[in-house]
């Protein structure tokens, strides 16, 4: 009851340091586990796709309509674009927080930074490369695999004229 009283009469002399110490512990602990938590989904999903790489290899030597390899590395290359976009902005924002000397006024923005926008960013950003790049080798393959085709009948036609 004393603790209450005490609070009540905090707030009604300053209403924002009720605020100050207790919600935004409350938000900071959120922000900092939705931070902690995107960081090591995302070196998780590294890893798994890594593992995944020899079943993608041996996937794409079967005789399937496209091949798993492609999709493989696409997803593989669009993961490290997001580690690496996200590690840019953090980055980047950190430097201006630093130079501006704003640490301690934009503590929980620069969490909701680190823990929300910069890693739906990054993820944006590095989905699109991605399906772009998806595309880009899918739309080619049949070229090149009647590039490769060709040039192995005219070495086989050339090896046999030698021969005979």
């Amino acid at each position: 009851m004393p603790g209450q009283i005490g609070t009540a009469v905090q707030f009604a002399n300053d209403p924002g340091s009720v605020f100050r110490d207790t919600a935004i512990p409350i938000i900071r602990f959120i922000l900092y586990a939705l931070q902690w938590g995107f960081v090591n989904i995302l070196e998780a999903a590294l890893l798994l796709t890594a593992l995944f790489a020899p079943i993608a290899v041996g996937l794409s030597l079967l005789p399937l309509q496209g091949r798993p390899i492609w999709a493989w590395l696409t997803g593989f290359i669009s993961l490290f674009g997001v580690q690496l976009g996200y590690n840019i902005l953090v980055g980047l924002a950190a430097v201006v927080l630093v130079k501006s000397g704003a640490e301690l006024a934009s503590d929980v923005a620069f969490l909701c930074f680190l823990s929300i926008f910069a890693p739906v960013l990054a993820v944006l950003i590095a989905g699109g490369g991605g399906m772009a790049i998806y595309n880009g080798i899918s739309a080619n393959v049949k070229g090149l695999i009647d590039i490769f085709s060709s040039a192995i009948v005219t070495a086989t036609s050339i090896a046999l004229l030698r021969r005979g």
